[in-house]
């Protein structure tokens, strides 16, 4: 458990500061883009992701279920150098399709071919994209959590210095977003390169291929499911509502991405640590343990958003996007609740049948799109928030059933469905209620002293584990 916490504090840190630094910059980023704006972009970063899939097709994660298996540098050569050299293959697959196919594609979303430039410079950003995310993968398993928080973190400086510039200097607009996109990734993936150097050869080794195919096909057509949905619902958004209204979420989006700590910290450091763990007897309830903490600590984060969401927003951008506010506590729960699934539901990749990952995405796939067109006539945006709420909820559900099904591990279910219906309460007097910020603010304290109350012990180790750095430190000096 503490090596675990140790790797998820340090990953968790990573996107703090980027997204501290990308929510202090919303008041300067709502003065030079439109909500308009904010949609159009929402949609290109959406495709990139959608161009991404379709380029990784979850190799790293084969490639990272028989990491630990290899046992000497040279059988893990051979398997990195693989899954490498397949994501540069289907890499010019899918941006040679693209650009053929570029004018069908771009039509779909826009009526104006105001963003045309910022549509092809996300074709190219996408392999890009994909190698970064293979390489960034690849340093996860290697556990060197400090140099992977260096190395992320100059990324960020330079993706959002990058960004300021061509959006705020340059005024390029959408295009600026993308540009700084690019340029931060391109200067990972050298940083990452090098320290991964050791990995990389011209090797293609057919029983590494086996292995990852093996492992990744079956969860291909979940990650074709995944990539599609969004793109579905961004262009479903844009001709039933708007693409202001889709500008709107999107800075719900910002505003709920102070969750990124808890989230990115464990999507990076648990599947690690899973694979290692599942080696050891009695894993069950080291799982449970960290489900519990995580549902704790997820749930409180996301309450405060929900209380001070409104309240941000008019901190932190002009009254064009004051709408967002309805939103922001359906998109929070949501993403609460993707974190805590990456745990619960487990069990399929823990026996290797990834198979049910892929109808699980399926039949939540058609769940969002179908919650969207009805509701979106009633509640509008909110319909669209509300719709990934549930599709999130029908992959939860599944999977915690069959973690239960395939494994000893045996979730309480009940803490659970209760702190999510008081969540989705609140989320619903939010978005219809004008309730005050100081009473939120009470609430937020109130909140704060309750969870503090029934993690004491969790606290005050910490405390003790940060005063016992400290002094080290401080007798290092000295």
């Amino acid at each position: 458990m503490k090596k675990f916490i140790k790797s998820f504090s340090i990953y968790g840190l990573i996107p703090v500061f980027g997204k501290f630094i990308s929510v202090l910059l919303l008041p300067l980023y709502t003065r030079v883009l439109t909500p308009e704006d904010y949609g159009a972009q929402d949609v290109l970063v959406q495709l990139a992701i959608f161009f991404t899939f379709l380029i990784n097709l979850e190799l790293y994660s084969g490639v990272g279920r028989y990491f630990y298996d290899k046992k000497d540098i040279i059988e893990k050569k051979k398997l990195i150098s693989t899954g490498l050299w397949l994501t540069l293959i289907f890499g010019v697959i899918i941006v040679l399709l693209a650009f053929i196919f570029n004018g069908a594609l771009y039509n779909l979303f826009f009526e104006s071919q105001k963003h045309k430039i910022a549509f092809y410079l996300t074709i190219l950003w996408a392999p890009i994209s994909a190698i970064y995310t293979y390489f960034s993968s690849v340093m996860r398993y290697e556990q060197k959590p400090k140099l992977y928080f260096a190395l992320s973190n100059i990324q960020l400086i330079i993706r959002i210095l990058a960004t300021v510039l061509f959006v705020v200097v340059f005024r390029f607009g959408v295009v600026g977003v993308i540009l700084g996109h690019i340029v931060g990734e391109l200067s990972a993936i050298l940083m990452f390169g090098f320290f991964l150097r050791q990995y990389f050869g011209f090797y293609f080794n057919k029983i590494d291929l086996k292995s990852i195919l093996s492992f990744s096909l079956p969860m291909t057509p979940a990650v074709l499911i995944i990539s599609f949905q969004k793109p579905l619902i961004r262009y479903l958004t844009v001709n039933y509502l708007s693409i202001v209204e889709l500008g709107y979420y999107t800075i719900a989006l910002q505003i709920a991405s102070i969750l990124s700590f808890v989230q990115f910290g464990l999507q990076s450091s648990w599947k690690p640590y899973l694979y290692e763990m599942i080696q050891k007897p009695d894993y069950e309830n080291e799982v449970k343990r960290i489900y519990n903490l995580f549902l704790g600590a997820a749930s409180l984060v996301c309450l405060l958003i929900v209380f001070n969401g409104k309240l941000l927003l008019k901190i932190l951008t002009t009254p064009a996007y004051f709408p967002a506010g309805s939103i922001i506590g359906f998109v929070t729960v949501t993403s609460m609740l993707e974190i805590i699934r990456q745990i619960s539901g487990c069990g399929p990749i823990i026996v290797k049948k990834t198979k049910y990952i892929t109808y699980i995405e399926l039949v939540a796939s058609i769940a969002t799109v179908l919650f969207f067109i009805a509701l979106h006539h009633y509640i509008g945006i909110i319909g669209l928030a509300v719709a990934f709420f549930g599709g999130i909820l029908v992959k939860f559900i599944w999977g915690w059933i069959l973690t239960k099904k395939f494994t000893q591990i045996n979730l309480d279910v009940l803490p659970t469905i209760f702190i999510l219906s008081i969540l989705i309460i609140i989320s619903i007097m939010y978005a219809t209620l004008d309730i005050s910020p100081l009473i939120s603010i009470i609430l937020s304290i109130v909140a704060i002293g309750v969870y503090s109350y029934f993690h004491k012990d969790y606290i005050l180790r910490g405390y003790q584990f940060l005063n016992r750095r400290v002094s080290q430190l401080i007798t290092a000096r000295k």
